[in-house]
Parts: C-alpha cells; sequence; structure tokens
C-alpha cells in the first residue's frame, strides 16, 4: 500500500507541479484541521522527495501550519521548515475566535508571535468561514506584515478584491498577496496580486496555469477578452469542483492518482449518487475531457 502511494504522489506530482503549479500542503482542501503533528511532517518530505525525484528540486514547497494556540502553530511551523517547506501558511486559531474578534490587537500579535519563531517566512491565511469568523481587515494585515518582517504574503480566501488593491498599494513587492480562490484570479492580478492558491489545480494544473499566463499579458483588447474567457471558465469549473466539497475533491483525485477517496472522520465520502453528479458537472467536465 505504501508502495503503491508513493507512486501515485510521484505522478500526481509531475502532473501537478511541472506545468508551474506550486504545492501547498496540509491546507483546508488537504484537510489539516484532521491532521497529527507526525503526519504533516511525513507528508511534506513525501512532497519534496517526490519533487526532487521529478528533477523540481528548485519548486517551493508551502505548508499549512495552522493550530489552536500559538505555541502548537509556532512548533508546526518549525517542523515544516525541518522537513523541507520553504514558506508556512498560518490561519487564525479559531476556538476562541470569539474573544479573539473581541480584542483584535490579540490576533494581530498572534501573527507577529509566529513570524519571530518562524525559520521561513509567513504568509497569512485569512478565511472567515473556517476561522471562526475571523476576517483580518487590509489594515490589520499592513500592520502585521510591518511590524514583523518574515511575514511576506497574504492569502485571502475571504473574496475580497478591494482588499488585494489596499494591501497591494501599501506595501511594497516584498509582500506578496494571493486570491484565494481562482475565480477571481483576474480580477485580483489586476490591482496587484501575485497569483491564486486554489483547489483547482489539483484536478487541471494545465489549464490554471493558462488562466495565470493569460493574466499576465493584458497589453491589448484581445488579450483582455482572452484572459476573461479563461477566467471565465476557471469560475465556472471551481464552483462545479467546490460542490462536492473535500469530498468530492478527494473521489476525483482517487480517479485521476489512486488517492485514497474517503476523506478523514467526521467528514463523509460522497454518496454515489453525488459522486456521479459531480462527475457530471457541465463546465468541469468540459475541461476535463478537453
Amino acid at each position: 500500500m505504501c508502495k503503491c502511494r508513493s507512486h501515485s504522489l510521484i505522478e500526481a506530482t509531475e502532473d501537478v507541479a511541472k506545468p508551474g503549479v506550486i504545492p501547498v500542503v496540509s491546507a483546508t482542501i488537504g484537510e489539516a484541521a484532521h491532521l497529527d503533528r507526525q503526519e504533516r511532517i511525513q507528508l511534506i518530505r513525501a512532497v519534496r522527495s517526490a519533487l526532487d525525484e521529478n528533477n523540481l528540486r528548485e519548486t517551493p514547497i508551502v505548508a499549512g501550519v495552522g493550530a489552536t494556540s500559538t505555541r502548537e502553530t509556532i512548533l508546526f511551523s518549525q517542523d515544516a521548515a525541518a522537513a523541507g517547506a520553504d514558506f508556512v501558511l498560518v490561519i487564525a486559531p479559531s476556538y476562541f475566535a470569539a474573544a479573539l474578534k473581541a480584542n483584535p490587537a490579540t490576533i494581530k500579535t498572534f501573527f507577529t508571535d509566529v513570524a519571530s519563531k518562524s525559520p521561513v517566512p509567513v504568509v497569512i491565511y485569512n478565511y472567515p468561514p473556517v476561522a471562526g469568523g475571523i476576517d483580518l481587515t487590509s489594515d490589520d494585515i499592513v500592520d502585521v506584515a510591518r511590524a514583523a518582517p518574515n511575514v511576506r504574503g497574504a492569502m485571502l480566501s475571504c473574496g475580497n478584491v478591494g482588499k488585494v488593491s489596499r494591501i497591494t498599494s501599501l506595501l511594497d513587492d516584498s509582500f506578496r498577496t494571493f486570491a484565494g480562490f481562482i475565480d477571481f484570479l483576474l480580477p485580483s492580478v489586476s490591482v496587484g496580486s501575485a497569483g491564486a492558491i486554489s483547489p483547482l489545480p489539483n484536478v487541471l494544473p494545465s489549464f490554471a496555469m493558462d488562466v495565470w499566463r493569460s493574466t499576465q499579458n493584458l497589453n491589448t483588447s484581445q488579450d483582455w477578452a482572452k484572459a476573461r474567457r479563461l477566467q471565465e471558465q476557471a469560475s465556472l469549473a471551481e464552483a462545479d469542483l467546490l460542490s462536492g466539497g473535500v469530498a468530492g475533491v478527494k473521489y476525483l483525485l482517487n480517479k485521476q492518482f489512486g488517492y485514497p477517496a474517503a476523506p478523514r472522520l467526521p467528514l463523509e465520502p460522497l454518496s454515489e449518487e453525488a459522486a456521479k453528479r459531480l462527475v457530471q458537472k457541465k463546465h468541469l467536465k468540459q475541461l476535463r475531457d478537453a
């Protein structure tokens, strides 16, 4: 079983990373909340090994290190760096979210404390639905970046393009802002975003890179028309993909690479009927069949 999974990981890394996608390990779609410390370490090591075996030694790894305390988040960031991660993705702790929201300064202190002890640069992960409703403002992120030079980016899964614009206008190019979904890549790039962190490249890596490249060449009306067309396809396909949740992504990756299809409990696998609906989703199917 281990040999088969290792082979699948090498194959998947070749398919996903060779087109240019940078791997993100142990974030939301990777079920980070259900991984223990050793599993997180093993995943990063496995991805680093698979990248190296595919002659992708220069490809960096971003590792999710979210935890419910400052101490454990720092520990996970140190583990990630030792295992081969180049950046860590840090989400606000959600268990005492109400108390943190009542005193926003504590949230900023959390990120600066983690950044001060992380051996590798930190990317803030702003995703309110999985952080107990904590939604960092653009001012919060700018304040943290200015107070903690090791905070080098922000992933905005809040979907706020205005926030992207405000952050990029106030910080220099050493700080990178990323759309948290590919479905607003084009509008976010137009105001300074450096890219997107998205579930779609897991199943459509070459198409996702085509979308990205189209946003980097916007000199003519024809360029904009092409980028808009690809953005529309990406937005519709990502919505199809996310309709199945984590279980849906795992189901498709099982079909594509042989990964285990069942998510970790308490999440349940897709029912047979839901799986049939997912694979027949119009916009995702068109791109997968292309």
